[in-house]
């Protein structure tokens, strides 16, 4: 899989990773890691922090390192749980973007 952040692609890689994360990113490398043992919310949290920390690395977001790893967080569960209460809105958004 692979998902787009401004002009780059990201390869997104299901994986083993150690028992301290639940996924990372890499502009350097091109890639989001996330761990494979994660299912439903969980996962899709994690993959939109991951997501989250790309836009800031290709956007050039400006903040430290704990501003960007809170306003990931809190982006990423605030979209998961919108998306999940609210099954209307992701086939909404697909259909208007086309």
């Amino acid at each position: 899989m692979k998902v787009k952040i401004g002009a780059f692609d990201f390869v997104i890689d299901i994986l083993p990773l150690n028992d301290e994360i639940f996924g990372d990113f890499s502009y350097i490398n091109g890639r989001i890691r996330i761990e494979k043992n994660l299912k439903g919310p969980l996962l899709v949290d994690t993959l939109l922090h991951e997501i989250g920390h790309g836009i800031f690395a290709v956007y050039q977001l400006k903040g430290n390192k704990d501003s960007e790893e809170r306003t990931v967080s809190v982006m990423a569960s605030g979209y998961t749980q919108v998306f999940r209460d609210n099954e209307w809105l992701l086939p909404w958004m697909k259909k208007n973007l086309t």
